[in-house]
């Protein structure tokens, strides 16, 4: 009786064992266990209000991730858009070249579950440059007129994998700096909507 009543307790001990280290891992669709250090790198596309025009741009970021919930990096990214600008003093239909990027921080909120929030901000800048639809080709020395920016975010992620997050971020541009002529700070700030992919270890 003795012997059997140590072996119930013995199975009931490994079974609490073993639901503690299954919740203390990643909720995934892939399967996979948790990295408690580490990085990660990979693609954005980025739809934006450009001058009042939408925007879509495109480029990358990474971050070094500590203790799986504070992310510090960077990203950038741009494009070229239609956009009623002002050259010469005329105003006309043009083309618009706009990127920017620089320092993101980011909080990760219980990245263990399958989907979770993220809080962050991208401190930096970029820069803005105005063309005629028929100025062909561009010249290649021209330099555009510089901005800084301060971009809250907030999102949702996706845990795809061990080693990929899928993640949807909205936010808001603000601007300052700009002088290019029918630009001013306020035609670049805008709202925005992100969707980004991750690799790396987690």
């Amino acid at each position: 009786m003795t012997f059997c009543v140590r072996r119930t307790f013995l199975a009931v001990a490994l079974l609490a064992s073993a639901s503690t280290v299954a919740s203390a891992q990643d909720q995934v669709l892939l399967g996979g266990r948790p990295q408690r250090i580490g990085g990660f790198g990979g693609p954005i596309v980025r739809v934006t209000q450009v001058a009042g025009e939408t925007a879509v741009i495109a480029g990358g970021g990474g971050a070094f991730l500590i203790n799986r919930r504070f992310a510090i990096g960077g990203s950038g990214f741009g494009g070229t858009t239609a956009a009623d600008v002002i050259i010469g003093g005329t105003p006309q239909r043009g083309e618009m070249d706009f990127a920017y990027g620089g320092l993101t921080l980011e909080v990760i909120t219980r990245p263990s579950k399958l989907v979770h929030a993220t809080y962050g901000v991208l401190i930096g800048g970029g820069t803005v440059s105005v063309w005629p639809d028929n100025l062909r080709p561009r010249n290649p020395t021209e330099v555009g007129d510089p901005f800084g920016a301060l971009e809250p975010q907030l999102g949702i992620e996706l845990n795809l994998s061990r080693f990929a997050r899928v993640g949807l971020n909205g936010g808001y541009r603000f601007t300052f700096g700009s002088e290019i002529e029918g630009l001013v700070n306020k035609d670049l700030n805008g709202a925005s909507g992100t969707l980004l992919v991750r690799f790396g270890a987690f």
